[in-house]
């Protein structure tokens, strides 16, 4: 499977001629319906090997945005996003070890603005890389838990961001279908920053303060 090695099924169907399966990739996070070969049994939350070679999969059929989605699959989308986070805890490590001052992306974790971002940096150069997410939330104080600073950022990328049709919103972690939705709203201006797209869009009733989705 381009891009995916594996994915975490979000819900099955089962039909008269042919099985299905709905999931999300393992490592972009790229949401899909693949048909499955007809003597394998899958269920929500199972890890499943994607590509040509995979028992488990007869063809993939499509790429999804999250509007494609139903409630259940919603649900089970931010399940799968903690599960593939914590299984790849060394991977979201390196994405804050790998930020310098000179180049840094911390500010686009949600609350981290750029001041908080360059302690955070300013840490990791006096002290040396975080090994973990418990060692980031023990040595910066002000961070509860880096763990879901970087889930909330997926799912702020797989939600919210694919409803700007115009700009370019940044992705850090995340390969995202366009929304289809009529409400995606269009900008002129080019927004390089997102924490300034959240207020842009707070302004105008969009997003409501506690981070619920786009209406």
């Amino acid at each position: 499977m381009k891009n995916e090695n594996f994915g975490l099924v979000i819900g099955t169907r089962d039909g008269e001629d042919k099985k299905t399966a709905r999931i999300i990739g393992y490592d972009h996070f790229i949401l899909m319906d693949l048909d499955l070969n007809e003597d394998v049994e899958v269920k929500v939350q199972d890890k499943i090997p994607l590509g040509k070679d995979s028992e488990f999969v007869k063809q993939e059929r499509a790429h999804l945005s999250y509007d494609d989605l139903n409630k259940n699959e919603e649900f089970e989308v931010e399940k799968a996003v903690y599960s593939i986070v914590i299984a790849n805890e060394p991977k979201y490590v390196k994405f804050f070890n790998d930020q310098s001052k000179e180049a840094s992306q911390l500010h686009f974790l949600d609350p981290i603005n750029r001041k908080k971002g360059s302690k955070i940096i300013a840490e990791k150069e006096l002290n040396g890389d975080f090994e973990s997410f418990e060692d980031i939330d023990n040595r910066v104080s002000f961070i509860e838990s880096s763990q879901d600073l970087i889930v909330n950022r997926i799912l702020y990328e797989l939600i919210e961001l694919p409803k700007v049709k115009k700009g370019r919103p940044l992705y850090l972690f995340t390969k995202v279908k366009r929304s289809n939705k009529k409400e995606v709203q269009e900008y002129d201006e080019f927004v390089t920053d997102d924490s300034r797209f959240i207020e842009m869009i707070k302004e105008k009733g969009l997003l409501e303060k506690e981070g619920k989705r786009i209406r």
